[in-house]
């Protein structure tokens, strides 16, 4: 019975970790009516609202818009365009709180697809560079793992809030934050620490978590069969 209990309480562990936030699978629908698109870059599209309110979305490179009858990519859209669609996302689209604009930035360290640089006021401040997101360091294009530490860049920091943290209820009336000409790359601003570590429970940690849970499960078995038949 011990045996069985331990397998028990494996399995309860297995069922937790899968139903924990970010390991189901999610697909939200937001409607969008006439929105203009304000950023691009990579696989991230900002766009404002007819209500004035400002959301970011991170799409899939098979996402598809159609736009006058033709379909376009999220690399296909360019500030100014205008979007009809209900998005569906992964993840629940972010608001937009605040756009401010870094002209020179100091790289500090990268790490995953985080990026962490110095600004002008001495800050060491952690953003996320969109997937497929370009740099430009001394007039040439690089890629976020080309960046070394005391690359100089300018860029557009996009400052966004979870949905959960802005209310329950309803979609709240947000003022309508600047959003000045994007200029250098996009970055975007989850509120993470730069001294803070990785986030965890990511993708690889629970695949490994999920393996030894079944290899510790199966060997338990094994073990209280022999026992039985000997």
């Amino acid at each position: 019975m011990n045996h069985l209990r331990a397998v028990g309480i494996l399995v309860a562990m297995l069922v937790c970790i899968l139903s924990a936030p970010g390991v189901r699978a999610q697909h939200v629908e937001t409607k969008v009516e006439n929105a203009e698109v304000v950023y691009v870059e990579g696989n991230d599209v900002v766009v404002k609202l007819t209500s004035g309110e400002v959301k970011q979305f991170e799409l899939p490179d098979s996402y598809k818009f159609t736009i006058d009858g033709k379909d376009v990519t999220v690399h296909e859209l360019k500030p100014g365009m205008k979007l009809t669609a209900v998005i569906t996302t992964a993840a629940a689209p972010r608001w937009v709180v605040m756009v401010k604009i870094i002209q020179v930035g100091t790289v500090w360290k990268t790490s995953g697809s985080s990026l962490i640089i110095k600004t002008p006021e001495g800050e060491n401040k952690m953003y996320r560079v969109p997937s497929g997101g370009k740099i430009t360091v001394e007039g040439k294009e690089k890629t976020l793992d080309q960046l070394r530490e005391g690359d100089k860049i300018t860029a557009t920091v996009v400052r966004t809030r979870a949905p959960l943290e802005v209310g329950h209820a309803a979609p709240p009336v947000l003022q309508a934050p600047a959003t000045p000409a994007q200029v250098g790359v996009l970055l975007i601003d989850e509120g993470a620490n730069p001294e803070e570590p990785p986030g965890k429970w990511g993708t690889p940690t629970i695949i490994i978590l999920i393996i030894v849970i079944l290899l510790v499960a199966g060997l338990i078995l094994w073990a209280f069969r022999r026992k039985r038949k000997a």
